[in-house]
């Protein structure tokens, strides 16, 4: 005889495999669809390139003397800066067009040491983008560095045995009026999870689908769009002791896919290391049998940071973010205190607030100093409780070296430190990149 109970889990499987389908579907016409949106949004070819941006791009451009050949510069020669003589990489980045290899450095205190690499294709150098920038302008200066489409693989492996591998593509359509991004891969991580009190090591492993889409809202700075995910997971205790929490208990595969409307406001003068600005992020994802999932649940994640200058030398960055959920949550996807010093997954509740200010001092054009400070506060069961949590604070300082002076792109060091821990992190761009 026919169970019921039989079909309801055949009509959910089914439901899986079709949110799978669909999701890869939209990767790849996302991906053709940038193809064809970098080609159709740009300027005559007549006008494209100037002769400047021609010399550094192409490998030999002849001029009308067919004898004579403009070489393109040496490696050496892209990354020294003709104003100051130092290295700088924003020749090299500006003209950066097809294949571009990037190493990943991984120094995240919850699953330890480790490292990568990410193989990226960049579809338009941004030297070109910028030049399009400037012709749409009235008065011909650059308002802010648009973003050049990329598509990439990248994989990562850490000292604890976590490792995971995925591709993505972002799409910069309609002159970054619409934004596009689409993601896949597979991870499995090891770390430590305290969320009932006591320290049980887990794996956590599985597969992620993500597409996303937002669209600038007339010539605003504000975005509106969704996105749509998918993460199928397993979980299991890397030792007998301790007890995992329903509805991801140990051994049971659990899938939850989820819509989530976002509404972004971004006015930072650059997407790398912000001298001014701000940036607001409301996100709301709601997770249900009827989009793929196996619990029906809720996460609503509020961003805010700003950076604005206190002096000529003198940048300071304020950030306070919350994270509220509700329903039937799988523990690894609970809110959690995300500051430097600060192990990821650490301190993770149904509710958390963070702030954190950042000061950065330009000692020198080249060279900065870097001071934070911030704290965290969870609560497991009412957003009431936040009033009466214990507060996790978190601090450190570090260095900059200012790498590609024309995007105002710093890397450096990082040292954090929290009641528990002492960490390093390597930074290049904004600490708050996420």
């Amino acid at each position: 005889m026919f169970h019921s109970g039989t079909y309801e889990k055949g009509k959910i499987m089914r439901k899986k495999v079709w949110f799978l389908m669909l999701g890869t579907m939209g990767f790849v016409v996302g991906f053709a669809l940038g193809e064809n949106g970098s080609s159709t949004n740009t300027i005559p070819s007549s006008k494209k390139e100037n002769p400047n941006i021609a010399i550094s791009i192409h490998t030999s451009i002849h001029s009308g003397d067919t004898n004579r050949v403009v070489k393109k510069p040496s490696f050496l020669q892209q990354i020294k800066d003709s104003k100051d003589g130092n290295i700088d990489f924003s020749k090299y980045i500006g003209s950066a067009h097809g294949f571009l290899p990037v190493p990943i450095i991984v120094t995240e205190p919850a699953v330890g040491f480790g490292g990568g690499v990410a193989f990226l294709f960049l579809h338009d150098s941004i030297k070109n983008r910028i030049e399009r920038e400037k012709e749409k302008s009235s008065d011909g200066k650059l308002r802010h560095i648009p973003p050049p489409s990329v598509s990439g693989v990248a994989g990562f492996g850490t000292e604890n045995e976590s490792w995971g591998a995925g591709a993505f593509h972002l799409g910069i359509w309609r002159e970054d009026t619409i934004r596009y991004l689409g993601a896949a891969g597979y991870a499995s991580i090891n770390y430590d999870f305290y969320g009932l009190g006591e320290r049980v090591p887990v794996n956590v492993s599985g597969i992620f689908l993500l597409q996303q889409i937002t669209s600038r809202l007339g010539k605003s700075n504000f975005f509106l769009g969704a996105n749509y995910s998918l993460i199928q997971a397993k979980a299991k205790r890397s030792h007998s002791f301790g007890l995992l929490p329903p509805p991801a208990e140990e051994g049971r595969e659990v899938t939850s896919g989820g819509l989530s409307p976002i509404l972004e406001y971004d006015s930072r003068d650059n997407i790398f290391t912000p001298n001014k600005g701000y940036n607001a992020k409301l996100e709301w994802s709601y997770y249900d049998n009827w989009l793929g999932s196996d619990n029906q649940f809720s996460l609503l994640t509020v961003n805010n940071r700003v950076w604005f200058p206190i002096a000529e030398t003198l940048v300071l960055g304020v950030r306070l973010d919350g994270n509220f959920s509700g329903g039937d949550v799988p523990f690894y996807m609970l809110p959690f205190i995300h500051l430097r010093g600060i192990p990821a997954m650490r301190y993770q509740g149904r509710h958390l607030l963070t702030s954190e200010l950042e000061l950065r001092w330009d000692v020198t054009p080249r060279w900065s100093l870097v001071g934070f400070a911030g704290a965290g506060w969870t609560s497991r069961d009412d957003i009431s409780d936040l009033t009466e949590s214990d507060t996790h604070p978190a601090g450190g300082f570090g260095f900059r070296y200012l790498i590609a002076r024309i995007f105002n792109l710093r890397t450096g060091i990082d040292f954090g430190f929290s009641e528990e821990e002492q960490s390093i992190y390597f930074i290049t761009g904004s600490a708050w990149a996420w």
